[in-house]
């Protein structure tokens, strides 16, 4: 189905929004194109714009279809939730997302022509099953236990000392059973998680770690490990894409 057929902005395109060719492309290769073309119309109702970074078009799909299996009402975490359709779309399904950010930019309706989907945004005044925290990982006490927790393109954007701890919060954090996702970036090539935030270098890549570094720390806090995979060659990106899909053992 050609991407101009089914989704597009009204009025002109903001600034950010993914080229037409670029979305027909994702869309040709999706595992799931419904799915692509949900979080998209979402994305363009509330924002105004379906973010350009082709990636998204993998990560934000795959988390969707990983967790539309949990039973309505679940409680799930968002962990660095920034300017994302994924909150909306759970939220429409049911489920109860609380969306943790701690970025020093706070975006405010309607959008601007800088938007893109980094910022801390209040997903509270969207829907009722959408609550908003603007502050740190360690900062958050979650009200209870959650069955799912999720985080995209996140993670490696935090030195190794808070990205370790974390992951144990996330432990702490989840009910047995409970679900946790990570979609993490990888510098291309290599097995060394992706080291750059906005630009700049969080921390030397034989510090900040590797993947095989994730997944040790993760079977270390008692998770069993239902999927990991790094996709390389991603279109248009700078980075290959690690994948994440694990279940608190107890």
């Amino acid at each position: 189905m050609p991407a101009g057929d089914r989704v597009g902005p009204s009025g002109p395109p903001h600034a950010r929004d993914i080229a037409p060719s670029d979305l027909q492309k994702a869309i040709d290769v999706a595992p799931r194109p419904d799915l692509l073309l949900e979080l998209v119309d979402a994305s363009r109702h509330v924002f105004g714009f379906f973010t350009g970074h082709f990636p998204h078009t993998i990560n934000y799909p795959w988390a969707i279809q990983k967790l539309q299996g949990l039973p309505p009402g679940s409680h799930l975490a968002d962990i660095g939730s920034g300017i994302s359709p994924v909150p909306l779309v759970l939220a429409a399904r049911g489920y109860k997302v609380d969306c943790i950010d701690s970025h020093r930019n706070e975006r405010k309706l309607p959008a601007g022509p800088d938007w893109n989907e980094w910022g801390f945004f209040d997903y509270s005044r969207l829907h009722q099953n959408l609550a908003s925290h603007h502050c740190d990982v360690a900062e958050f006490t979650p009200p209870a236990p959650f069955d799912a927790i999720y985080s995209i393109s996140v993670l490696a954007h935090m030195t190794r000392v808070v990205r370790e701890d974390t992951l144990r919060r996330c432990r702490d954090w989840l009910r047995p059973g409970g679900c946790l996702l990570f979609a993490i970036d990888v510098i291309p090539s290599s097995d060394f998680l992706w080291n750059r935030s906005e630009g700049l270098e969080v921390e030397p890549p034989i510090q900040h770690g590797t993947v095989a570094d994730v997944v040790e720390q993760l079977a270390e806090l008692g998770f069993e490990i239902n999927e990991s995979k790094v996709v390389r060659g991603v279109y248009k990106s700078r980075t290959d894409l690690l994948f994440i899909h694990c279940t608190r053992s107890c």
